[in-house]
């Protein structure tokens, strides 16, 4: 997992500096809205029972959620595209115009039909097949990126993006052809009543969560501007990509590997958990101390004068991300442990941080007090969540 992840960012950075100068800031900033919204939609587009296919006890009951959700993605799309379209016509996202609206609802359906196939190999523990889709489709989205500038200079990094999504889910379904079929609806119904919890808490709480995440650049499009929400999101995914790196890798064998022992010996969950996190910040610290010395002067030196604000804003962002790097690679706790209800709170604080950030630098007309309050409070935010878990394990090892 880590050497095809390793790999696969290391292409995909290379590859982002090379689009962002190629494209330009404001093709950067119409892609982050883009993706933005992709990434928001996709968490409600599978209602969050992927992570049913990945805790079933059985591989029939992962077969079944697996078929489940290959006939509900196309239907809750729908209707998230209906609600989109409705926000578009008022003065909400009003500049956000059709062509994007549209590509969303195809991105949207190719991120979940990834997300339920990756969700299967992890629970089939076929890592190896994770590992390198990761590059084949960083290979493929970055291809396509370039191929298509000389056409469709505004919106090229768009149509890359939703071919090369499409792509890897079609090599996925070859690899998982034997498991298609259709599900047992009666089942499905009885797992839900059985436990609800990732309906009733989860779903609306990782919802949120992605507003949370995900919401900025549509924020920074509608109240300051295309240039202004193109340095964010390419800022963001500079810094998220060490972050990428370290959950892709840990992630989903720490899901599996923390399930086994909260049946079998719940005591070396905290060990294993600790472990981690030191691992995780510790590397974490050093990659985001060389960004923010010799990366940043190499940057500038790369990019053109459009881009004037990203040494501030990594520097900003950068507490946050480091907090996120904390927690989210041990995040499958909440499910293990069943706190959904406390990832909801958490969540709603997050999303409230966003708008507090928005407002506040909207009315002061300062997009850097905007990213303080953003980074400051929400780094904040993820260390209380680590220590609570924290002390939740420990009360299981003391038991």
């Amino acid at each position: 997992m880590f050497r095809g992840t390793v790999i696969a960012q290391i292409i995909g950075i290379l590859g982002s500096l090379y689009l962002a100068k190629l494209y330009g800031v404001d093709a950067y900033g119409v892609f982050g809205v883009f993706v933005s919204i992709v990434s928001i939609f996709s968490i409600i587009n599978t209602l969050q029972l992927e992570k049913n296919i990945v805790t079933s006890k059985t591989i029939f009951s992962s077969k079944n959620w697996y078929r489940f959700l290959i006939l509900s993605i196309p239907f809750v799309s729908s209707l998230l595209l209906f609600v989109l379209y409705i926000l578009s016509e008022n003065n909400l996202l009003k500049k956000i115009d059709h062509q994007i609206i549209l590509w969303s609802f195809l991105g949207c359906i190719a991120v979940s039909y990834f997300t339920i196939n990756e969700s299967l190999f992890t629970f089939r523990k076929k890592f190896k097949i994770l590992s390198n889709s990761r590059i084949l489709l960083t290979i493929i989205n970055v291809s396509i990126q370039v191929f298509l500038y000389t056409q469709y200079s505004l919106y090229g990094l768009i149509y890359g993006y939703v071919a090369s999504q499409l792509i890897v889910v079609l090599f996925f379904y070859l690899k998982n052809i034997k498991f298609v079929g259709i599900p047992n609806f009666k089942l499905i119904q009885e797992e839900l009543k059985s436990n609800n919890t990732i309906i009733k808490y989860l779903l609306p709480g990782n919802a949120i969560n992605g507003f949370a995440i995900h919401l900025m650049p549509i924020l920074l499009l509608t109240f300051f501007s295309e240039t202004q929400a193109g340095v964010y999101f390419f800022t963001t995914k500079l810094l998220s990509a060490p972050l990428f790196l370290i959950s892709s890798s840990v992630s989903q064998v720490y899901f599996q590997k923390a399930s086994e022992l909260y049946y079998s010996n719940k005591a070396d969950i905290l060990r294993l958990t600790k472990k981690i996190v030191r691992g995780n910040l510790v590397l974490m610290f050093i990659i985001l101390l060389i960004i923010n010395t010799l990366g940043i002067y190499l940057l500038e030196l790369y990019l053109d004068s459009n881009w004037k604000d990203v040494r501030i804003f990594t520097l900003l962002l950068s507490f946050l991300i480091l907090a996120r790097t904390s927690f989210n690679p041990i995040s499958s706790l909440i499910i293990i442990l069943n706190k959904n209800h406390i990832s909801l709170i958490f969540n709603i604080y997050l999303f409230l941080i966003n708008l507090i950030a928005i407002y506040v630098g909207y009315i002061n007309n300062d997009i850097i007090l905007t990213i303080i309050i953003l980074s400051l409070l929400g780094g904040i935010g993820y260390l209380v969540l680590l220590f609570y878990f924290f002390k939740v394990l420990k009360n299981l090892e003391d038991a």
